[in-house]
Parts: structure tokens; C-alpha cells; sequence
């Protein structure tokens, strides 16, 4: 596949549908700067996902499937801060159209998302880190499964 099937203002509303559930303002902020911007949204929709979807638009169709499963969740733990883990999700693939210290500086202010988005800075996992990264292998796990039935089927 060399683009994903879905149309990107369908992936947006998912994302924003997310962005929407995000009730602190200091995260809510944070997203408008670059969830809106056209140019941002552009280099987002070529980007690829290379763990699972490799084909243009990928990244944004993992955001928008992470944004979801994000949202199911919360619905089953409530205890869990959905506001950190919708932002973290939406800005770790913001971050892929920037270089680690661009990410850096946007995300600088915001000492509690810089674990998600950088790896080597945690300390110790918390809740919403365990979630997060959950999230992550739950969505690649059922693309490959789908893709590999997919195949099977043809």
C-alpha cells in the first residue's frame, strides 16, 4: 500500500475529537499550536508510521487509532490522567516532523510529557507511561494481524 485508504479529514476528526476531550488548558494550548497549523498538518499526512503502517499518511492514521483506543480506555479507567495521554499521543507524532530538539523545545515547559516523548528521560514508569506504551504495541499488533488475514484472503 502506498497511501493509507482512509481520507485525511476523516483522521483529523478523530484526532480532534481527541483534541476535544483534552480539558487542561495548559495541554490544550500546547495542541492548538500545531494541530491547526496547515503547514504542520501537511507534513504530518506524508509521514509513515515505519513500526506498522509504511505508507504515506500512516503516522496520521496510528494518531488517530491510538486518539481512539486512548479514549476507550479512559472510558473503562477513568483513574487514569486522559488529558496527559491524548497530548502525549497527538505530540508524539507531531514530534516525527521535527528533529528531537525541536520536540524538545516545544515540549520543554511540560516536564511531565517529556518521558513519553523521549525515552531516555525515564525515571520510573508511572501509570500513564504504562498505558501509553500499552497503546502503542495494542494498535501495531492488530494492524499486523489484519494485515496478515488481509493477505491470507486474497
Amino acid at each position: 500500500m502506498e497511501k493509507t485508504p482512509y481520507a485525511y479529514e476523516f483522521l483529523w476528526h478523530q484526532i480532534e475529537i481527541g483534541f476535544n476531550e483534552v480539558r487542561k488548558k495548559k495541554y490544550k494550548e500546547l495542541l492548538e499550536r500545531f494541530i491547526f497549523n496547515e503547514d504542520i498538518r501537511k507534513k504530518l499526512e506524508k509521514r509513515n508510521d515505519y513500526r506498522s503502517r509504511d505508507y504515506e499518511g500512516g503516522l496520521l492514521e496510528t494518531t488517530a487509532s491510538l486518539v481512539s483506543l486512548s479514549l476507550c480506555t479512559y472510558d473503562n479507567y477513568p483513574e487514569i490522567d486522559i488529558d496527559l495521554i491524548l497530548t502525549a499521543i497527538i505530540m508524539y507524532a507531531i514530534c516525527k516532523t521535527f528533529t528531537k530538539k525541536e520536540c524538545y523545545e516545544f515540549v520543554k515547559d511540560y516536564p511531565e510529557l517529556v518521558p513519553f516523548l523521549f525515552k531516555k528521560q525515564r525515571k520510573k514508569p508511572s501509570l500513564e507511561l504504562t498505558v501509553f506504551d500499552a497503546l502503542i504495541k495494542f494498535d501495531v499488533k492488530i494492524f499486523l494481524a489484519l494485515n496478515k488475514k488481509r493477505k491470507k484472503n486474497k
